[in-house]
């Protein structure tokens, strides 16, 4: 069941009031989601929102969350990019109080029009450039070089901000005679939920026609509603998830309702509430009709493999009376047990303890029990190669169900990290609680050491040509000596040494004043090599790495330490013999099993499986650099 309720007029009227900060802002991309899905990505942000969802169905939101974009845009986002990238919005605006709204940038308009079957048309001045869909109607052309217009109007111009105004829309209504419903959808813009709404207030069913004695409460009533004060609201239904919404809280819904901060927030909790309804994919429908069709043939052969070894054993049962009931058959005579003979066919059919059973005329009676015996077992074992025939397809649909599933989860939009500048890196916290931050190659080795590295910091490398440069940030304090160890551990780990299958390595490490990116005079430093000056000290490590959760002042994240490290969960590795990938995928399912075990953790009211994010690339990210094994 997919989604009934779509923006009004009125809840655009609202919308436009949150989209007005954006005047000024860049236009930095544009994509389509997916067939009739516009986003918009602009900069700078609006209070952690940057991005526009345009949903032709009759959905606008700015958003906050991250939303999966296509690799290849189609011709017409092209030309949008083409006209509108890097452009500064001018305006935002609605068309009276229609389901249509204008972005203006540099010259050019994006006009998107949210009834009919919805279109986003893109002119230059007045004069269209190139609309989503082409569309010819009786008063206008929606074709390039046409002049764009709106659709007709009602014969009187609205201005929601101006009472007098709404009041001949209304008396307008009151001359042609039209219902309530029709006033308030079509010469207000106030379709449900806010025409039941101002129905129960004014106690007038929505299929009445006006009356003069109405009019002016239903104008205060309106302009109250178009020019009234935003209180965003989401209404919730029996299973949790948002059924409804609106720009103002609505008495007449009767259900459960939370406040949100923004319009837009509270559309876009309706809109990834609602089913999709996305049409199943045929070969899943296929299947499934193959499924059911396979297990009612399996019952039909059951029940007749039922039928005829019972009627075997009926037969045993009374053998030398059915016996006597054949002979008697084949000589014409006459027999308590026999109901009809057909001698043409051979057959005969006997009354055995109330049921009608038909035998072979020429056989002997065991034989015509060995008959519905055999019988039987062939049904039977037939009946046992569907339940095979029927668990390969359900195989095969489970599978088509997992990639159903994977692609919707592609096409679904996820929270937004909050990176910290240290995630640009390999990084950890130690059991003194103490920052390591490690390079993954050259150029972050130098980021490290000439932007992050401060003159009291520990800095360490591997005793061999090749590995992160890694910092231990002591902001003014002094180490314990497990977070020295797990700093020089992790210099080790991430080094040449782990890709050669080594068990142990030598590891250095100075104060930061001893590291220099530029070499003494006559002496050559390699790309993302550094000079150390003075005394080394040195630590002999073991290559062990361990990837698991750690609590940082960010919440719960992902990332590889050495064993000691404070985790809430780990999985410990070595240098060993399976792919990175292949590890990861391991690694992801057992880390997964943990969290849903943990559902809460201290107390909070979100499982774990839902605020901690695991994914293949993210723990194939904090593997060492070589193949690894899982350290039982």
């Amino acid at each position: 069941m997919g989604r009934k309720r779509k923006i009004t007029g009125l809840d655009l009227r609202y919308l436009i009031r949150e989209l007005s900060p954006l005047e000024g802002k860049i236009i930095r991309k544009i994509y389509m989601l997916e067939e009739r899905v516009v986003s918009l990505v602009f900069y700078p942000g609006l209070e952690g929102r940057r991005e526009l969802i345009v949903d032709l169905d009759g959905y606008v939101f700015l958003t906050d969350l991250k939303w999966p974009k296509p690799q290849t845009p189609p011709p017409f986002v092209m030309a949008l990019r083409k006209h509108l990238e890097g452009r500064r919005i001018d305006g935002i605006d609605q068309f009276g109080i229609e389901r249509i709204f204008r972005i203006s940038a540099g010259g050019f308009n994006l006009i998107v029009e949210l009834f009919g079957g919805g279109n986003v048309v893109l002119t230059k001045g007045e004069e269209i450039v190139l609309p989503y869909k082409r569309a010819e109607f009786r008063e206008r052309s929606i074709r390039p070089g046409e002049i764009y217009r709106p659709p007709g109007g009602l014969g009187v111009e609205l201005d929601p901000e101006d009472r007098q105004s709404i009041l001949a829309a209304l008396e307008m209504g009151l001359r042609d005679g039209v219902p309530l419903w029709k006033v308030l959808i079509g010469y207000l813009g106030m379709g449900p939920p806010y025409s039941d709404e101002v129905s129960r207030l004014i106690g007038l069913d929505l299929r009445s026609k006006l009356d003069e004695g109405s009019i002016d409460e239903l104008a205060d009533l309106a302009y109250s509603f178009l020019n009234g004060e935003a209180r965003p609201t989401v209404y919730i239904g029996e299973g949790g998830e948002a059924v409804n919404f609106s720009a103002f809280p609505l008495s007449h819904l009767e259900l459960p309702s939370i406040a949100v901060d923004t319009l837009s927030k509270a559309i876009q909790q309706y809109y990834l509430s609602g089913s999709r309804n996305e049409e199943k994919d045929p070969r899943i429908k296929s299947l499934e009709a193959e499924i059911a069709r396979q297990e009612s043939l399996k019952e039909e052969y059951r029940e007749r493999a039922e039928r005829y070894r019972h009627i075997g054993d009926l037969i045993y049962l009374h053998l030398s009376e059915v016996e006597g009931a054949l002979k008697a058959a084949r000589r014409g005579d006459t027999s308590p047990l026999i109901a009809s003979v057909d001698r043409m066919a051979g057959k005969v059919v006997l009354n055995l303890d109330g049921e009608h059973v038909q035998l072979d005329l020429i056989r002997s009676a065991t034989e015509n029990a060995s008959d519905y015996y055999s019988r039987a077992k062939k049904l039977k074992e037939k009946y046992e190669r569907i339940d095979g025939a029927i668990s390969s397809l359900r195989k095969k649909l489970e599978a088509l169900r997992r990639e159903a599933k994977e692609r919707e989860l592609a096409k679904a939009p996820v929270r937004r990290k909050r990176l910290r500048w240290y995630e640009r890196f390999r990084w950890f916290y130690t059991s003194g609680g103490f920052l390591v931050i490690g390079g993954r190659d050259a150029q972050t080795n130098s980021k490290i050491v000439s932007k992050y590295l401060d003159s009291d910091d520990l800095f360490f490398h591997a005793d061999i040509p090749g590995g992160s440069a890694v910092v231990l940030k002591l902001e003014g304090k002094e180490p314990d000596e497990e977070s020295v160890q797990q700093a020089a551990t992790a210099a080790g780990v991430f080094s040449r040494a782990w890709r050669e299958g080594l068990s142990s390595i030598d590891v250095y490490y100075v104060r930061g004043h001893q590291v220099s990116r530029h070499a003494p005079p006559g002496m050559y430093l390699p790309k993302g090599g550094f000079y150390i000056t003075g005394k080394r000290n040195y630590l002999r490590v073991r290559l062990q790495i361990c990837v698991g959760f750690q609590e940082t002042p960010d919440g719960i994240k992902l990332t590889a330490a050495p064993p000691g490290a404070p985790f809430l969960h780990s999985i410990c590795l070595k240098p060993g013999s399976t792919g990175k990938e292949e590890a990861a995928k391991v690694l992801k399912n057992m880390l997964e099993a943990w969290l849903r075990e943990n559902i809460k953790i201290r107390g909070g009211s979100e499982p774990l499986a839902e605020i901690v994010e695991v994914s293949v690339d993210d723990i194939v990210r904090a593997l060492p650099p070589g193949k690894v094994a899982i350290v039982e």
